[in-house]
């Protein structure tokens, strides 16, 4: 059976309902891949939220994993200030849920405009051993004032201001 990477099969099905049929986030939880953080992202020791996530339903017996007890998210809340929305609360999840609609309204827009989608709160968020082998461990990377940043920073706002429209 087909399920949509995103479980909702688009983006304005999510607008009329904030409800996925299937959640591939919370069956990894399940599974012990990661802990759910601020962002509402699921979070791994490897590559924080930057992961997406596919299930396979099978019959066979296969010995389940235990969910991670230790949580991943440090609450430095850098996804709380950066989105442009003000979609996260900041609060635990699931008491933080994330303002769907705001967030689906601001993705489709930019879907429309064939501009590049959001993701502010997985791009800034430090978790994940993928930060050492990019070169991001340096945090100050994603604060606007930081002058030896610069560069990082026009081509940012460029790419937030054109995404993908030639």
């Amino acid at each position: 059976m087909f399920i949509p990477r995103d479980g909702y099969g688009h983006i304005s099905l999510l607008k009329e309902e904030a409800l996925v049929f299937f959640s591939h986030r919370h069956a990894a939880y399940l599974a012990g891949l990661g802990t759910f953080g601020v962002n509402n992202m699921l979070l791994t020791r490897e590559y924080g939220p930057r992961v997406r996530f596919g299930s396979i339903f099978t019959a066979a017996s296969i010995e389940p994993d235990q969910p991670m007890e230790d949580g991943l998210c440090t609450r430095c809340m850098r996804c709380v200030d950066v989105c442009p929305v003000k979609a996260l609360p900041g609060e635990d999840y699931p008491q933080g849920l994330t303002n769907k609609e705001a967030c689906a309204t601001r993705a489709q827009r930019l879907s429309e405009r064939f501009a590049s989608p959001c993701g502010f709160c997985i791009k800034v968020c430090p978790i994940g051993e993928d930060r050492k082998l990019f070169g991001r461990e340096d945090m100050s990377i994603y604060d606007e004032d930081d002058a030896k940043f610069e560069e990082y920073h026009k081509a940012w706002k460029h790419v937030r201001s054109y995404g993908s429209r030639k």
